[in-house]
This record gives structure tokens, sequence and C-alpha cells, in this order.
């Protein structure tokens, strides 16, 4: 008699008590959606869209059913553009199953199930089912339908010009540490000074000891810190874009670009470099051992560095311009290149120079003014109209290239927003911030100067909601 308590005892203790058992009065098991009509509205320029309907078969997006929550949905969102309106079929224990929607008051009132009935699921709240037990036990769950806000690959962009008022400035420069972006400008009054944190709001700066002779279109950041320089050619550096100190380093003559250990400037047409650490003594940059040559750019203006680093540890720069005076079969932006891995390799490393249009057919066009920005895995490239036959218009296609600059496509017609497409530009300055937003600020029409923020889309569904960047 013992014995058979004993093994009684032990078998109760082994024995695994399910959500299934505790819960088996009344529940939803399964859920599966039908098909769905999709519209897609394709933009093909400024002013022109093309609309397209298709059916979604929805057999690869399953349903999860949290039975912990009371929760239904789909954790891999359908493409965007889905209708919200299906047939659900619905595996459940219980004497009935009702449903309305999830604002619905209780004047409201339940429906009865039909698995023939089509069903709205509005995105916001969704839809309540509610299962009945014969018991007299009821159990209510939320039904939501997760569906891509935005096509993937598309570009969206927001104005981010609320609370400035910019349109006596007669120059700017955008640029970025982190999560910060630093907005400068200037009017008859002196300079003006912006930080926006994560996106945020703008809040005004208080500048501390930069020059007042200091080039606005001259502040370069290696993502850690800025730098710019004053009227005597001295290099002044900050950390925090407000307080600004002296670095040591003379006789600059136009700041285009810095890295991590040096510095790049223009003078007397030719490119140079010197180190942020070491001695202060420049020496020219080469491209097969001859000093490299900006003399045929438009202006030292039009000279855009970008520095990066990619996911292989290979840093680079890449060099761009406007030229003075295009040949006619030479409409696409000059291009270098520079590559290296180790820091003391940087200042021995010379110059690549891309392909023109004769043997590349994918350059980027040579347009006035121009900017290049890294997003992500690839660059973009923007810009004015070109002062050559076939003219292009302005500020209108966004030029992608996946291979550092090497080639550049229209990547579907992506397109720069609205506030400043087709319109004159008088000058141009974007950065990219560590959430891979690209940031523009633009003096269009002689009397509008904009800022704006924006980034391609990714899968998702909440990936980038309209008002809530």
């Amino acid at each position: 008699m013992l014995i058979a308590v004993v093994v009684t005892l032990l078998t109760s203790c082994n024995t695994t008590t399910t959500e299934e058992d505790t819960q088996d009065y009344c529940y939803i098991s399964e859920m599966t959606i039908g098909s769905l009509q999709r519209t897609i509205v394709k933009r093909v320029d400024h002013d022109k869209t093309i609309t397209t309907r298709s059916i979604i078969y929805t057999t690869g997006w399953p349903f999860t059913v949290d039975q912990i929550n009371n929760k239904i949905y789909n954790r891999d969102p359908l493409p965007t553009g889905c209708s919200r309106r299906t047939l659900l079929s619905i595996t459940y224990k219980g004497k009935n199953l009702l449903y309305r929607p999830h604002s619905a008051s209780e004047a409201f009132g339940w429906i009865a199930y039909s698995s023939s009935d089509s069903i709205d699921i509005p995105e916001d709240g969704g839809v309540d089912f509610l299962v009945n037990g014969a018991d007299g036990s009821s159990r209510v769950y939320n039904i939501q339908l997760n569906i891509h806000k935005q096509e993937r690959g598309d570009w969206t962009w927001h104005d981010k010009s609320k609370g400035l008022n910019m349109n006596d400035w007669t120059e700017a420069r955008i640029t970025s540490i982190g999560d910060k972006v630093f907005l400068y400008g200037r009017n008859n009054n002196g300079w003006q000074s912006w930080c926006s944190t994560d996106g945020g709001a703008w809040e005004s700066l208080t500048l501390s000891g930069l020059p007042e002779t200091a080039a606005v279109a001259s502040i370069v950041s290696d993502g850690e810190k800025l730098y710019t320089y004053d009227g005597k050619g001295n290099v002044w550096q900050s950390e925090n874009g407000a307080v600004w100190t002296e670095q040591g380093i003379t006789d600059v003559k136009r700041l285009v670009c810095v890295t991590a250990a040096r510095l790049y400037d223009i003078k007397d047409g030719e490119l140079r470099s010197t180190s942020l650490n070491e001695d202060t003594e420049w020496r020219n940059e080469v491209l097969d051992n001859t000093p490299l040559s900006m003399g045929n750019f438009i202006d030292v203006d039009s000279v855009r560095c970008l520095f990066y680093e990619t996911s292989n540890y290979l840093k680079r720069i890449l060099l761009v311009g406007t030229l003075k005076h295009p040949a006619k079969d030479e409409l696409t932006a000059p291009e270098w290149c520079k590559m290296w891995t180790a820091p003391e390799d940087e200042a021995r490393r010379e110059w690549n120079y891309f392909t023109p249009l004769w043997v590349n057919k994918l350059g980027l066009p040579d347009m006035k003014p121009l900017a290049v920005q890294r997003s992500g895995s690839q660059l973009v490239g923007f810009g004015g109209a070109t002062t050559n036959t076939p003219a292009i218009t302005p500020l209108n296609l966004l030029y992608v290239s996946d291979d550092n600059g090497l080639t550049w496509r229209t990547d579907g017609l992506n397109y720069l927003p609205d506030e400043l497409w087709g319109k004159n530009c008088a000058w141009l300055s974007a950065t990219t911030d560590a959430d891979e937003y690209v940031w523009i600020v633009a003096r269009v029409n002689d009397t509008e100067t904009y800022v704006v923020r924006g980034r391609q889309n990714g899968i998702g569904f909440d990936y980038l909601q309209e008002g809530q960047e």
C-alpha cells in the first residue's frame, strides 16, 4: 500500500500542466487570411504617378496566436498597399465566435462571425474577437494586420525647416557628429547655429571661441569632431559644435576634408594634407606621382570630399567636383578615390581617377552645386542643374552607387523632395547622421532656404511612420 502511494506521488510530480489544460474552456488555436488586393502608386516624375493593382496570396504570412496576451498578429508584415479587408479562417474551441472593431463602444454590440464574411481590420486597434465557452466562460482576442507603411527601396523625406528663419542667410553648412546634426549659417548679423539630436526639434547653439572670420562653408567632420579655419588660415576644432578651440595647424587655404588622422586642403589648385597628431607639414596628394590638380574645377567651393569606412575596415575618401567648361562629350563629374587600412598608409597612398564618360556610361552628372553622401551601404549623389547639353532638371533625381562611386544609377527613379525639386539652387550642403538619414540644407530660387531629412525605406511595418521619425 505504501509503495502505491509513493508511485502515485512521483507520477503527479512529473505531470506537465500545459496552457491548453488550464484554459480548455474556450480559445482560438489558429488563424489564416484570404487573398488581398494590393494597390501600388509609383511616382515616375514629380508630377506623374502610375497606379497598379494585383492580388497577394497570403499563404506565406503565418499568424501568431499569443495565448498569454490574447493577441493574434502577423510577425512578417504584408507588402505596402495591401487592403485591410479580407476573409478570416479561424479555428477555435467554444460555443460561438463574435467580433467587433477594437475602438467600438459597448453599445456597438458583437457581430456573429461567419467564415464567408469579409472583415475590415483597421490599422488603429484592429478587431476584437469574443469566444464564448459552453460553460458560460468567455475570452477576447485582439487581431492586428501588420502592413508595410512604405514601399521598400523608396525614399521618404520630411521638411525640418520648422523653427528656423534662414531666408536671409548668405551661406550655410550642415554636418554631424553621431546622433547630433549641426546647422551653421551666416547673415548680416553674423553666425547662426543650431543643433538637432535624433532628428528632434532644433535648439539654438551659443558659440564660444570661434572667430567671426571662420569659414562657414568649410566646416568638416570626422564623425567625432568638427574642424574649420579662420581668416588667417588657423584651424579650429570642436567636440560639441558649440565650444571651439584653436588647433595649432596653420596655412589653411580651403579646408575640404578631415579623417581620423589627417586634414585635407586646397592651395594653388592642388590638393594637399597634413597630420592632425604629429607635425603640421603640408604635403601634396598625388595621382601617378603627380600633384593632384584641382585647376579644372569651376571653383574650390564645388569640391566635395566624403570620408567613410566600409564594413571590411577599408577607409576611403571620394573627391568630386564641377568642371569649369565641360566638353560636350564630358558630362560626368570628375571623381578621385583614395583607400587605406592602417593609419600610416593614409599619407603614402596615391589617388585613383575614375573613368570618364566615354568609358563609363554610368557616371555622376556634372551638376552645380553637387553633394555626395553615404547612406547604408550605398552612396547617393544629387545636385543643381547642369551647365552643359543635355541639361537635366535641378534638384531632381537621386543618383545611387553600390560600388563606392565608380558607377551611378537612378535606382528606380528616386527623387529629392518637392520643397527642392526643379528650383534653381544657389548653394547646397548635406550630411548623414548616425541613423543613416541624409540631411540637406539648400538655398533655392534665391529667396527660400530649406532643411530636409530623408532615408530609404526599410522592411519594418513601422520603420518610418509619417510624423514619427
